[in-house]
């Protein structure tokens, strides 16, 4: 079970102004809802944005991403003779962020600037709603959830959003995540809203992967530190690591890559035990997916999903000049290398 009594303290706690992305309006208690937990995963497709069953591509814009500022999302192309998705998406892509997310109240899109999108049912519903989080900036460590509408799009942030606070998500030394994605359900307490999975730490005390299980409410986390856990390689160099994760019929996927090095591997069925102390592991399936794998490319961004319905974890890249390129992944063997098709690259801009 995840930590009752860390969870009531959160449920508890009335999140100071200086803690939060200040301009943001607080939202009435009814607006973030808190859910009872379920023992089942449940809603659509991870990633589908429109409900057709395909996962869709999200992606922040900004100054070293190849695109305008804002949110950016492009539907999922669907194969007409088998009926699921190819790896390709609708180009051009849209700008579902104009209205910006209420960082700088201007109601600008450059509020996304910087930011890493987070899709899942962060508002308890069968949509997928956005987490913009900032890594570094004028608002590191803290971030934003949108509601999502159903159609892929978002409402404007001033009617739907809730502020994520960075107390919540540091280490013991003050640290914020250099890197957030969904964790789903990995500790097997389904409430409908993902947990998060993070690399937190600093150069004098080390960077580790931590868990955040959500505490049945919107917005609402608390750390669980996973100090035993390695690198795909063995190591302690999480800093040099990139996270996509995903969530398959066989339960949540990660997928490393060292962009030094170019390995790539995949961590399928993964689990998160809470030791009811602060601390806790995972247990995981690991794949090597590729050696040399991109190695020294610069993305902008690496998103983990299902493209093409066959059980297995694939990835869309964001390069920095605005182009996607999907790599559908199969063959997959503790023992070798897995296969890694290319998709040809699009623009989305």
């Amino acid at each position: 079970m995840k930590h009752l009594s860390a969870r009531r303290r959160l449920l508890a706690w009335t999140v100071p102004a200086t803690l939060a992305l200040a301009v943001v309006p607080a939202l009435p208690a009814q607006a973030a809802p808190v859910h009872t937990p379920t023992t089942a995963v449940t809603g659509p497709v991870d990633k589908d944005l429109n409900g057709d069953g395909v996962p869709d591509l999200v992606t922040a814009g900004g100054t070293t991403t190849g695109l305008d500022s804002g949110v950016w999302t492009a539907r999922g192309r669907i194969n007409a003779t088998t009926g699921v998705g190819t790896g390709r998406v609708k180009v051009p892509a849209v700008n579902i962020g104009i209205y910006g997310n209420g960082v700088t109240g201007n109601e600008s899109p450059a509020d996304f600037d910087g930011a890493q999108m987070i899709t899942g049912t962060f508002w308890g519903t069968a949509n997928q709603d956005f987490l913009a989080y900032y890594p570094g900036g004028d608002n590191a460590g803290g971030g934003v959830i949108i509601k999502g509408v159903g159609d892929g799009t978002m409402a404007k942030p001033y009617s739907a959003s809730v502020s994520l606070a960075r107390e919540f998500l540091a280490d013991d030394y003050g640290n914020s995540p250099i890197q957030l994605v969904s964790g789903y359900v990995a500790d097997g307490v389904g409430d409908y809203i993902p947990d998060l999975v993070g690399i937190v730490g600093d150069t004098t005390n080390g960077y580790r992967l931590a868990y955040y299980p959500n505490a049945w409410a919107v917005g609402l986390y608390y750390r669980v530190a996973l100090n035993t856990t390695t690198t795909p390689t063995g190591g302690s160099d999480w800093q040099n690591w990139t996270l996509a994760s995903t969530e398959l019929a066989s339960g949540v996927a990660l997928v490393l890559r060292n962009a030094t090095t170019g390995d790539l591997y995949l961590w399928q069925g993964v689990t998160m035990t809470d030791n009811g102390d602060g601390t806790g592991a995972l247990a995981y399936t690991q794949y090597r997916l590729a050696s040399g794998w991109n190695t020294g490319v610069a993305v902008s961004s690496l998103l983990a999903a299902d493209l093409n319905a066959d059980g297995v974890a694939d990835l869309w890249a964001v390069f920095p000049d605005g182009s996607v390129r999907a790599y559908l992944i199969s063959n997959l063997s503790v023992s070798k290398p897995a296969k890694i098709r290319a998709i040809q690259a699009q623009q989305l801009g």
